[in-house]
């Protein structure tokens, strides 16, 4: 099996999909930071985190475990990067989970949640473009078939 062949179209595939979750997601809770607000401040009223955060967390995880293995056939410094990265993203989000308790008492008494939510959008857009330029730097790399 030709694992150098195989992680290109692992990481293709990765970054592509990642990026257009990222810009769907970000221009979501760009458009609709008021639905957004209210799921979270709902979400505060629980002591126990929302299992859609749990849940994307997971996936992420699960996801991007294979990038970092596959990162070394052939070995790739930008691929390395991006998945540790990554693995750094789901680390954050995993304490924020873990500090729900705190976190939830922040929500309920933010009055600049919707301008945070918004922010945090665009800021996914913003990424979602950068990982969508790593997928074409993958694209031109690929040996021709």
């Amino acid at each position: 099996m030709d694992f150098s062949n195989f992680a290109l179209k692992w990481f293709t595939l990765c970054y592509s999909v990642l990026a257009f979750l990222l810009i769907g997601s970000g221009g979501y809770l760009i458009l609709k930071k008021e639905q957004a607000t209210r799921y979270l401040k709902e979400a505060a009223e629980n002591e126990d985190p929302p299992t859609l955060f749990i849940r994307i967390l997971k996936y992420l995880f699960l996801f991007i475990l294979p990038g970092l293995i596959l990162s070394f056939f052939p070995f790739s410094w930008i691929e390395l990067l991006f998945s540790i990265w990554s693995l750094l993203v789901v680390y954050i989000g995993g304490l924020q989970l873990v500090r729900w308790k705190q976190n939830r008492k922040l929500i309920k008494n933010s009055k600049q949640l919707p301008d945070i939510i918004k922010r945090s959008g665009a800021i996914m857009v913003a990424v979602g473009f950068a990982i969508l330029l790593l997928a074409y730097f993958v694209i031109t790399r690929q040996p021709p078939s």
